[in-house]
């Protein structure tokens, strides 16, 4: 079972993106990854620890 779902608000921990916005848009089920959009057109992939919910 995922920790999040397609659409779920998160916010990254770590990194580059870190306390930014961003709307999971795809989980890479090989590796457990989520890619993760912020503003529109930046994506990266997290790790589910990397990312908490949007509140």
């Amino acid at each position: 079972m995922s920790t999040y779902a397609i659409g779920d608000g998160v916010r990254a921990t770590e990194g580059p993106m870190q306390h930014q916005y961003g709307t999971v848009v795809y989980l890479r089920e090989d590796d457990g990854t989520y890619l993760v959009r912020f503003g529109g057109s930046q994506q990266m992939y997290f790790r589910a620890e990397e990312l908490e919910p949007w509140s």
